[in-house]
C-alpha cells in the first residue's frame, strides 16, 4: 500500500503540497513556508504531484547553490555606463565654464611653447618662470587631452580609461573581472566615448554649441535598447526614480536652477535659467515628467523661433510667451494688409509706426533658442535625474544646427561700427550742444547737461569700454602712473567683469581731457559713482541696461537710428580706429580686454608700459566726427 507523502496535507476534500523551505530559497522568496493547492480530491495524483514538488525545490535549491556570486550586466546596464562617463565629462566642463572667472582662458588657441636658450643652465628666473607656466597650460588646455584621448581610441590604449571605468561601474553596483574580453570590449569602446567627450569640450570652449555633440552612434547600435527589456524596466521602478517622474517639469526646473546658483553662476545666467523655464511651462505646459516625450522637446524649440525678440519690452511687457506670439502674429497681419503704405499701424490700443512695427514682430534667433534649449539638456545630465533614467532625454538633438544659425546670422546682419558721418551727425544734436532737454530744438549755452547722458558715448568712443563697464564708473577708477591719467578697470564686489583680460588700464584720451572730463571727475567726492542717476533695471539688473535703452530711443527720435547699430557699436569704432591707424592687434585687444592667442601675447603683452599704451590710443584721430562745442568754447 502506497505511504502518505510528507508534504502532503488535506484541507476539506482538497490536497495540499505544504513544506518548510531551505534557507537559501526562503532568502530569495522572501517567505518561509510554500503552500500549494494540488487541485484534487484523489489521494494517487495528489502523491505523483507532491514527488514532483519535492523534486523541483531540490533542483532549484541546487541551481542557487551552484550560481555563480555576480551575473554579468546586461546591454542596457553597460549603455547606462558608457553614457554616465560621457555625461560627467560635459557636466564638469559646463561647471567650470560657469564657475571660473578665467573661463575664457581657453577660448583662443593654445600657447606656443616660450623660446629659450638651449642650455637650461642659461635661463632665467623669468624664463623659468614662463616655461613652467607654459607647461601647465597646455597640460590643462582642454584641446591637449582631447588629443590625447583621441590617441588612446586610435590604439586602442584602455590603460588610461580602467580606473574611471570601475568606477562608473561601481556607481552602478556592477563589477567586471579585468581579465575577461567582456571587460577588454567594454573598455575599449569608453575610450572612444571618452575621446568623443573630450572633443566636445574643446570645441564648447571654443564657443561652438551644436546639435551633433552627442555620444557616439556606435553605442546605440552595440547596445540596443530592447523594447521588452524596457517595458520590465520602467514597469519596476525604484522609490527615486518613481518620486522623480511624479513630479512636475517646473518644480524640477526650479530646483535645477538653484543647483546652478549654489554652482556660482553669473547673475545674467541665473536670469536666463528663470526665462527658459518660464517659456517651456507656458509653450508646451507643466507636464509631469512621466509624460515627456521626444515630441514635446521639439515643439519647444520650433515654439521658441516664434517668440518676439522683444518679449518683456515695451507692448509685450507683462505678457506670457503665448500671448506675446500671438500680439506679434496680430501686428503681422495688419503689416501685411497695410503692405507699402506708412500709415500707422494699431494693434490691441497700440499704436506703430511702419518701421517700428517691423522691428516689433522680428522673432528669437536661433543662437538665442539654443540657450534655452541648453538649460533643459544640461538639467538631464545633472545629478537631480536618476542615472538609469538619463537615456531617456526628451531635449536630445533639439539644438540647432551652427550652419544654421550662421546662415541666419549673415542673412539678418551684425552689429557694425558707425560710420564718420553717424558720429558727426550723432555729436552735433542737442544732448553734446548744451540742450538740457534731448526732445527739444537745439538751446544754446544751457548750463544743466545730464552728465551720463553726454559723457557715456564719448568715454566708450575713445576708450573703447564696455557699456556696463561706463555706467559703472566711479572716481577711485580714475588714476595717475607716469604721468598719464588712466582708468583702472577691475572687478570689485559689486562689479563683475567678462573675463580676466577685462582687467586692464586704459589712459584717457586727450580729446576726453579738452572737453573737460577731468574737471567733471574732480568736483566729485571720493569714490562717488560717476553717474549716480543710472540705476539696475531690466530682466539682468545691469546699470547700462537704462543707457541704452535712452541711446535706441534718442536716436529714433532724432532720425539717427539704424537696426546693425546700438551702444556697443562705439567700441567697434574705437577698435576698427586704431586697426586703421597702424596699432598692432594684440595691442589693441589688451586696450579693450579681449583675449589674444600665444604666450608672448597673453603673458609677456601684458607687461606694455602705460606710455606705450597712451601713444597708441592717441593715434585715434575721430576730432573731426565731433561737432559739440569744446570745455573752453
Amino acid at each position: 500500500m502506497p505511504t502518505r507523502h510528507l508534504h502532503l496535507t488535506r484541507r476539506g476534500a482538497v490536497y495540499y503540497f505544504r513544506a518548510r523551505l531551505p534557507r537559501t530559497l526562503a532568502h530569495v522568496l522572501s517567505q518561509a513556508t510554500l503552500a500549494v493547492s494540488l487541485r484534487t480530491k484523489e489521494a494517487a495524483p495528489a502523491r505523483r504531484m507532491a514527488r514532483r514538488c519535492s523534486a523541483a525545490l531540490d533542483r532549484l535549491e541546487a541551481l542557487l547553490l551552484n550560481a555563480p556570486s555576480k551575473f554579468p550586466p546586461s546591454k542596457l546596464q553597460l549603455r547606462l555606463v558608457l553614457e554616465a562617463m560621457f555625461n560627467r565629462i560635459l557636466s564638469e566642463g559646463e561647471a567650470k565654464r560657469d564657475n571660473d572667472m578665467e573661463g575664457g582662458r581657453y577660448s583662443a588657441a593654445r600657447k606656443a611653447a616660450p623660446k629659450l636658450p638651449e642650455d637650461e643652465s642659461e635661463w632665467t628666473d623669468e624664463q623659468y618662470t614662463a616655461f613652467w607656466d607654459w607647461v601647465d597650460y597646455h597640460e590643462e588646455h582642454p584641446e591637449t587631452e582631447a588629443e590625447f584621448r583621441e590617441v588612446d581610441a586610435q590604439v586602442n590604449a584602455t590603460n588610461r580609461i580602467r580606473e574611471d571605468l570601475d568606477t562608473a561601474l561601481t556607481a552602478f553596483g556592477l563589477s567586471l573581472d579585468r581579465d575577461t574580453p567582456q571587460y577588454e570590449a567594454l573598455a575599449r569602446d569608453a575610450t572612444r566615448v571618452v575621446a568623443r567627450a573630450y572633443a566636445i569640450e574643446a570645441e564648447r570652449w571654443q564657443g561652438r554649441y551644436t546639435s551633433d555633440q552627442d555620444i557616439p552612434s556606435f553605442v546605440a547600435q552595440k547596445y540596443p535598447l530592447d523594447s521588452a527589456l524596457l517595458r520590465t524596466w520602467t514597469t519596476r521602478l525604484n522609490q527615486d526614480e518613481a518620486k522623480f517622474l511624479s513630479r512636475t517639469i517646473d518644480e524640477v526646473a526650479r530646483d535645477f536652477a538653484s543647483y546652478r546658483q549654489k554652482q556660482g553662476i553669473a547673475p545674467k545666467t541665473k536670469s536666463d535659467d528663470d526665462l527658459a523655464r518660464r517659456y517651456f511651462v507656458d509653450l508646451v505646459g507643466d507636464k509631469q515628467m512621466k509624460e515627456l516625450t521626444p515630441e514635446d522637446g521639439q515643439k519647444f524649440a520650433a515654439e521658441l523661433l516664434r517668440v518676439p525678440r522683444d518679449y518683456g519690452k515695451g507692448p509685450y511687457r507683462r505678457k506670457t510667451p503665448r500671448q506675446a506670439i500671438a500680439m506679434a502674429d496680430r501686428i503681422e497681419r495688419e503689416i501685411s494688409a497695410a503692405g507699402e503704405s506708412d500709415q500707422p499701424i494699431c494693434v490691441d490700443r497700440h499704436e506703430f509706426a511702419a518701421a517700428e512695427a517691423r522691428r516689433r514682430v522680428e522673432r528669437m534667433r536661433k543662437k538665442t533658442a539654443n540657450k534655452h534649449l541648453t538649460f533643459f539638456t544640461s538639467l538631464w545630465r545633472s545629478p537631480l535625474v536618476p542615472r538609469s533614467l538619463r537615456v531617456m532625454n526628451p531635449f536630445e538633438g533639439t539644438l540647432y544646427k551652427k550652419r544654421l544659425i550662421d546662415t541666419e546670422t549673415a542673412r539678418r546682419g551684425t552689429r557694425v561700427p558707425f560710420t564718420q558721418e553717424e558720429l558727426r551727425a550723432l555729436f552735433a544734436s542737442p544732448v553734446w550742444n548744451g540742450c538740457r532737454r534731448p526732445f527739444h530744438q537745439d538751446i544754446a549755452h544751457q548750463k544743466r547737461l545730464t552728465p551720463w547722458k553726454y559723457w557715456c558715448p564719448l568715454i566708450a568712443l575713445f576708450s573703447g569700454l564696455r557699456r556696463e563697464e561706463v555706467a559703472r564708473l566711479r572716481k577711485d577708477d580714475f588714476d595717475i602712473s607716469n604721468g598719464v591719467w588712466l582708468l583702472r578697470i577691475q572687478a570689485t564686489y559689486d562689479r563683475r567683469l567678462k573675463s580676466k583680460a577685462a582687467i586692464r588700464e586704459v589712459p584717457v584720451h586727450s580729446t576726453l581731457i579738452a572737453l573737460g572730463l577731468r574737471e567733471f571727475v574732480d568736483g566729485l567726492s571720493n569714490k562717488a559713482p560717476l553717474f549716480p542717476d543710472l540705476r539696475p533695471s531690466g530682466a539682468y539688473k545691469e546699470y547700462g541696461e537704462q543707457l541704452g535703452k535712452w541711446f535706441r530711443t534718442y536716436r529714433q527720435a532724432r532720425g539717427l537710428y539704424s537696426p546693425h547699430t546700438d551702444f556697443h557699436s562705439f567700441r567697434h569704432s574705437f577698435v576698427s580706429g586704431l586697426r586703421d591707424a597702424g596699432v598692432a592687434v594684440d595691442l589693441i585687444a589688451l586696450l579693450v580686454g579681449h583675449e589674444y592667442g600665444g604666450v608672448t601675447a597673453s603673458v609677456y603683452g601684458r607687461q606694455v608700459s602705460i606710455l606705450q599704451k597712451k601713444d597708441a590710443i592717441e593715434k585715434l584721430d575721430l576730432s573731426g566726427c565731433l561737432g559739440m562745442r569744446s570745455a573752453d568754447a
